[in-house]
């Protein structure tokens, strides 16, 4: 026996020292702990996931009842757009004619929500002069829905209503009926009427947006609580877990329910699984406490000290993979897990680096490189940096969608790659621009990249529904000595701008440049001050009556005091005003003071029609319309005397949405024109239904007049297109009689310019309409 040890090769235990257990007691007492750990969490597990699976089935209750409240409003707001369509149909008042009646023919498809819907057209009497389900009962002599009490409400809308609670006469069901006038002089005749049958719409809802739990549906009136349709036989009884939605503006309530029995059904089987993984877990525990005794302890402890020895080491430093097949294995995959890290931390820097729509890299990786280049003793002399801009890609993304940009954006990386030199550097910015730079490249050669770069973006790109065409502007700059990546970055920059606003497709970054971009940042900043101070007044210019010389309306033109600079006309300030996004507030203050201006004018017996400029982001502004109210309605001036001015390039741009946002404003009461007329290549289709009063002739065809015999037809061609359209046709920049006796002759009724009166502070104009009241002649300092 050795004299350190008993018979068993124990250690004694020092004097004071804590005995220790052995590796056997360890895993007795985690074996023990582990079972009743087990039976514990198996059973809060049934009672957690039980609860669980309640709350998540009421959730989903709550949202299959938002999906089914929403099928049924989206079908009805569908169901107000298909009556609107066919209620504004020229001479559809004919079908309550027995001639137009015979040659009637209508149809409308089911929807998810409503399977069964008849559209009819009704007269003012009840009559049905025609319907989607023709039937003796419908269309005979007998006044169907006479005494219906949505058809008189129907008659007096002023567009489309919905009636959710109605029932139709023909079937009597109760059904949503979604109603537009028909009008015939001015007056309702009769009502498009398109019925949505509701009995169905539980068992279609149940078809179509239950989900796995086959919930039930039920529509419920909110006020009476009573069903109006279920998808059960009867109402849903029963121990049951509920949703509910609100049917917006309709008094109605979708109930989405599923038994409680069929959800508890998977906690009591995840109880099973539970218990069965438990007793597994415990089996293999004790198997797995077996073998680590046995076999693993010792090995393992001898593997941890290898892994400590490789975690002291320098990055990358390896396991060795001697020793059991276990360890072996442990080791492997710890070195498995080391290559693994390197190659994520390559995958996240290259991510750092580079744009993840192109590939390519981005200016992170691109100040590197510049900078790089930019050191004495870099890779070469003669650095140029050249940005470029791609117009129109964000018309893509509005008309297209966004994959379909970002698959042009993939497209356009590609092909000015072609185009570059081997070792010059692509990449992308953000958005839609991408940064260029090259060694070895004097004025000659960028230029000449440049072009390259331009001429690449020619050939259109294949769209999904027409080919798209765009085009490029590029900024130049080269590197001067002691020059860094950041000033070469923002002057390419800021020639890529010149050239965008210039319409060219190339710019060289010069010393002018950067002289203008220090003013445009002083006439940005000062311009802040200029509407706090209210540096901005108002001058009005004069618009004359051409068949009788007489004063009818002002337009209000905006000046700038500035405190050094003296008077600034609007062309030096609105464009940067519209890059900053100021120009909103210009706008807001020009039509204030205006306003109040008329307001003034018209208590002193000048009730003159004030037209107002407004920019094209005020289309897109929602709260414009509220301000243009809250202005008319601070300063008493009717809002008839009001005309906002659009330029017609504005209205193109906002093609796609600008009928609604003229239609809104034109609820206000305020007159439209059109800006500029002529310069915006606007179809004729596309007037006719743009709710505007006016057309004003841009100044650059009627200084023609007398000269250019196509300027004189243009006049007349757009003269005779207002008239066909209704609306009043206004000339502007009329500066001599012979221009004001060519508009007379053509028909146009309205004209503005030098020929009248300059744009004259308040108090002289004033004096112009006081003189002109008196039939005295205009004093020539004021004309």
């Amino acid at each position: 026996m050795d004299e350190r040890g008993d018979a068993t090769g124990r250690q004694p235990l020092a004097p004071g020292a804590r005995a220790r257990w052995s590796v056997g007691t360890y895993l007795a007492l985690i074996i023990g702990v582990a079972a009743i750990a087990t039976v514990a969490a198996t059973a809060y597990g049934y009672l957690w996931n039980a609860a669980h699976s309640e709350q998540a089935a009421k959730n989903e209750m709550g949202l299959e009842a938002h999906r089914a409240a929403g099928l049924i409003s989206s079908s009805t707001t569908a169901s107000k757009q298909t009556v609107a369509q066919l209620a504004a149909q020229p001479g559809l008042d004919k079908a309550f004619t027995p001639d137009g009646a015979k040659g009637c023919q209508l149809s409308v498809d089911g929807t998810e929500a409503f399977p069964s819907m008849r559209l009819d057209i009704v007269s003012a009497d009840g009559h049905v002069a025609c319907s989607s389900k023709p039937s003796p009962a419908l269309t005979g002599t007998a006044p169907v829905h006479r005494g219906s009490a949505w058809l008189p409400r129907s008659l007096h809308a002023h567009g489309p209503a919905v009636d959710w609670r109605a029932t139709d006469a023909a079937t009597h069901q109760p059904a949503v009926v979604v109603t537009a006038p028909v009008m015939s002089g001015g007056k309702p005749v009769g009502v498009v009427a398109l019925f949505e049958h509701m009995p169905e719409v539980g068992q279609a809802l149940a078809a179509n947006v239950g989900n796995a739990r086959h919930p039930s549906f039920a529509v419920v009136d909110v006020r009476s609580r009573q069903i109006v349709t279920s998808s059960l036989a009867g109402s849903a009884r029963g121990d049951r877990l509920r949703g509910s939605a609100d049917i917006p503006g309709s008094g109605l309530r979708v109930d989405a329910a599923v038994r409680r029995s069929v959800v508890l059904a998977g906690a009591r089987g995840a109880l099973t699984r539970q218990a069965l993984a438990g007793i597994v877990a415990l089996l293999i525990l004790v198997a797995g406490s077996l073998v680590l005794y046995r076999r693993v302890a010792r090995p393992l402890r001898a593997f941890a000290r290898a892994v400590g020895r490789a975690t002291r080491e320098e990055t990358g430093a390896r396991v060795d993979e001697g020793g059991t097949a276990e360890i072996a294995a442990l080791a492997h995959g710890f070195n498995e897990m080391l290559d693994l890290r390197a190659g994520h931390e390559a995958e996240l820097l290259h991510q750092a680096m580079h744009d993840p729509h192109t590939g390519l890299p981005n200016t992170i990786l691109l100040r590197e490189r510049l900078d790089e280049a930019l050191r004495p003793g870099g890779r070469g002399a003669g650095v140029a940096v050249l940005c470029l801009r791609v117009n129109r890609l964000d018309v893509v993304n509005e008309g297209f969608g966004r994959s379909t940009g970002d698959r042009v954006l993939v497209e356009v990386a590609a092909r000015l790659s072609e185009v570059l030199r081997p070792g010059d550097m692509l990449a992308r910015s953000g958005g839609d621009e991408f940064i260029v730079f090259g060694a070895n490249l004097g004025e000659d050669g960028a230029l000449e990249m440049a072009e390259r770069l331009h001429s690449c973006l020619d050939e259109p790109f294949r769209g999904p529904v027409s080919d798209i065409v765009l085009h490029a502007s590029v900024g130049i700059t080269l590197a001067r000595q002691s020059a860094t990546s950041d000033q070469l970055l923002r002057e390419a920059d800021s020639a890529m701008r010149e050239a965008r606003r210039t319409d060219q497709s190339v710019h060289r970054f010069d010393s002018a440049l950067q002289v203008r971009a220090t003013e445009h940042l002083a006439v940005e900043h000062a311009l802040w001050a200029a509407l706090q101070e209210e540096q901005l007044q108002v001058y009005y210019q004069p618009l004359i009556d051409v068949a009788t010389g007489k004063f009818v309306g002002t337009e209000a033109l905006v000046r700038w005091r500035h405190p050094e600079r003296g008077v600034m006309m609007p062309g030096e300030f609105i464009g940067i005003a519209e890059e900053t996004g100021q120009i909103a507030a210009v706008d807001r203050y020009v039509l204030t003071r205006a306003c109040e201006q008329a307001a003034a004018w018209t208590a002193a017996g000048h009730p003159l029609r004030m037209s107002v400029n407004v920019a094209a982001g005020q289309l897109n502004d929602v709260s414009f319309q509220d301000f243009v109210q809250r202005v008319l309605a601070d300063t008493g001036l009717s809002p008839a005397q009001l005309c906002l001015e659009i330029t017609e390039s504005s209205l193109m741009r906002q093609a796609a949405r600008g009928d609604e946002y003229l239609a809104e404003l034109k609820r206000v009461g305020v007159a439209l024109s059109i800006d500029d007329f002529g310069t915006g290549y606007s179809s004729l289709a596309y007037l006719h239904h743009l709710p505007v009063d006016e057309l004003k002739i841009d100044r650059s065809f009627i200084s023609g007049l007398g000269r250019d015999r196509r300027d004189r037809h243009l006049v007349e061609a757009i003269v005779g297109m207002g008239r066909a359209l209704g609306l009043e046709v206004l000339a502007e920049g009329v500066e001599s009689e012979h221009q004001l006796q060519a508009l007379a002759m053509l028909g146009c009724t309205r004209a503005q310019g030098y020929l009248f009166a300059r744009p004259q502070p308040p108090d002289r104009l004033l004096s112009l309409l006081e003189a002109q009241r008196r039939e005295v002649p205009v004093p020539a300092v004021l004309v």
